[in-house]
């Protein structure tokens, strides 16, 4: 294995509207991969009528997801969907509170978004926290398109912010309650082997 530049743990795996998610964990080995990934997801290809603003704010978390999931210190996911990445989340993890640094999701073809990308990556998450003993899940949200409402739909509530983020807090028992619901939608199912996989070989790069 110590020829392979990138290997990837497959998680999780589900089926949504016909399409196979599946989500790796990701590792600090990992980085030649996810440094071809941040240099070939095109989102002015992918969303052709991206506005300026949509785009300088798009690519700015897109850009900061990339960088993040390469981090040691965070725990990354990368999903796929019918084997083409589509999602990126970097959580850090305490003692009492786990952070979601950044999460995105893109197009796998030109305005055609993978179906329940960002709830799909929670599920994972919540289901991880479940696991630990901390008590809450914190994250900051740009105040630009629905991305407050859609937190807030999984269970996350408004703790202040400034003028352009908010600062969203879940706790536990709300967690629990969010990945019950999320998992009855998704059946997310978890993978059974540990087994590390050269993602060359089994996700496409565009």
């Amino acid at each position: 294995m110590n020829n392979i530049s990138f290997t990837g743990i497959n998680i999780s795996n589900t089926n949504v509207l016909n399409h196979k998610l599946s989500i790796f964990k990701l590792t600090e080995i990992d980085k030649p991969f996810i440094n071809r990934l941040g240099n070939t997801v095109d989102l002015k290809k992918l969303y052709p009528q991206i506005t300026k603003d949509e785009f300088t704010i798009y690519d700015f978390i897109l850009k900061r997801a990339i960088e993040n999931a390469k981090d040691s210190g965070k725990q990354s996911l990368l999903l796929s969907s019918d084997g083409i990445p589509c999602g990126i989340m970097a959580n850090k993890h305490k003692n009492t509170t786990h952070y979601v640094d950044y999460i995105t999701t893109w197009a796998v073809e030109p305005n055609k978004k993978t179906p329940f990308g960002a709830q799909i990556l929670f599920t994972q998450m919540f289901r991880d926290f479940l696991k630990t003993g901390a008590n809450f899940i914190e994250l900051y949200a740009i105040k630009f398109g629905n991305a407050i409402s859609k937190y807030r739909k999984i269970g996350f509530k408004s703790y202040g912010g400034d003028n352009y983020t908010e600062i969203m807090r879940i706790k536990r028992e709300e967690v629990e309650k969010s990945y019950n619901k999320l998992q009855e939608k998704f059946n997310l199912t978890q993978a059974d082997s540990s087994e590390d996989l050269n993602l060359f070989d089994i996700l496409k790069i565009r």
